[in-house]
């Protein structure tokens, strides 16, 4: 029997539908819409709709709420300045879902889960890695064309060349 049982499980444990839900939230709001299927827009939705109201709050609480889910200061704070002057005065309907199209695959229907107004100056979140990678990238010229190359890291491999390789 069913009873008392509410939400979407999604074929998941507990502990990995919590961070489905945390990664699609912070796609959600870092980007401004996800593309996904129905019953994960479903299970999001509300979970959107109250770190909205949150954010669009801008108190103390709201601002620890938000806070669960990002796990970064800068980012609640651009995701509070950005709803405060966005959504200023709204309590409810901060997201819509429109169709997109059915996966090829397995014939699922396909949603676009976004905001109903365009949310500006929410800033992407760079982790450490994309910030390594960037910083390992060094301009190089060949022939008048400039390129960008990572730098060799030292590693216990030996990098085997051009002129190394039998002919």
């Amino acid at each position: 029997m069913r009873h008392r049982i509410s939400g979407y499980h999604l074929g998941r444990t507990t502990n990995q539908r919590k961070n489905l839900y945390r990664s699609q939230l912070r796609s959600l709001f870092t980007h401004g819409y996800i593309k996904t299927t129905v019953t994960k827009a479903k299970s999001i939705a509300p979970l959107a709709e109250k770190i909205a109201l949150s954010a669009v709050k801008a108190d103390l609480n709201s601002r620890r709420y938000i806070f669960t889910f990002f796990q970064d200061r800068n980012v609640v704070n651009n995701i509070v300045n950005a709803f405060t002057t966005t959504f200023s005065g709204q309590t409810q309907n901060f997201t819509q879902m429109n169709n997109v199209k059915f996966r090829q695959g397995d014939n699922a229907l396909i949603v676009r889960l976004s905001f109903v107004k365009e949310v500006k100056c929410i800033s992407p979140v760079i982790s450490k890695a994309d910030k390594k990678i960037a910083s390992d990238k060094i301009k190089v010229s060949f022939g008048g064309k400039v390129k960008e190359v990572r730098k060799k890291v030292a590693t216990k491999k030996k990098i085997v060349t051009k002129k190394e390789t039998k002919k």
